[in-house]
């Protein structure tokens, strides 16, 4: 997903729902690149005299100044793409929502520890530095629900006698890879809402506090 700070610090402007950057390539065209609200991608190429130049998209045209146009705007977008986007490390919608959730309410952002694990990230707060938040792929199999499909699930803080009220190793686990006593680990796969995913992390984050 693009990062709009970056997009901003690499000369791209706002412009109604768009982010737009223009700059010369070749000495006499302009390239315009366009990322709509959504993260897609979209350009367009004018002459010196503010005509559309489109031949590096007939199928089949050549010719050394085409072949240096279409490998000029390669060179730019794969700049952009790497300047200003952030890797995707997670994939589940459910996943995503909350950590979007996690910068509105919190802002705080995933700090991804290990190297092994690119796909494992903390969340921590910003006072006395305590995680609030694990989230994790790992195998089904991992939490005994068979296979070896992928799931990404989010380990929160719980008091315990909580814990053991509800867990029932299908939606609810005792912490994965964590103290099975004070931490619980939960779905991300829209298996259990949004409001009780949000309502579980933000305790969470009150439990971090206490000493």
């Amino acid at each position: 997903m693009f990062n709009r700070e970056k997009l901003l610090s690499c000369g791209f402007e706002v412009d109604g729902g768009n982010f737009i950057r223009r700059q010369k390539i070749l000495d006499e065209l302009t390239l315009t690149v366009i990322i709509d609200g959504r993260g897609s991608v979209m350009t367009k190429i004018f002459d010196a005299d503010g005509e559309p130049y489109t031949l590096h998209l007939v199928e089949g045209a050549s010719g050394s100044f085409v072949g240096s146009v279409k490998a000029e705007c390669e060179r730019v977008l794969a700049d952009v793409r790497e300047q200003c986007f952030d890797v995707e490390n997670f994939k589940a919608p459910q996943t995503l929502r909350l950590v979007e959730h996690i910068r509105e309410t919190f802002d705080d952002k995933p700090e991804f520890l290990w190297e092994k694990y690119p796909n494992f990230a903390i969340f921590r707060r910003k006072d006395n530095r305590k995680w609030y938040a694990l989230i994790a792929n790992v195998p089904k199999k991992y939490l005994k629900l068979g296979g070896d499909e992928e799931l990404e699930i989010l380990n929160v803080r719980i008091e315990p006698e909580e814990l053991d009220k509800i867990f029932d190793d299908e939606k609810y686990f005792r912490g994965w890879h964590m103290n099975k006593r004070l931490w619980l680990t939960v779905r991300l796969d829209d298996c259990l809402t949004d409001d009780e995913i949000f309502t579980r992390l933000e305790r969470s984050y009150q439990l971090a506090k206490k000493k």
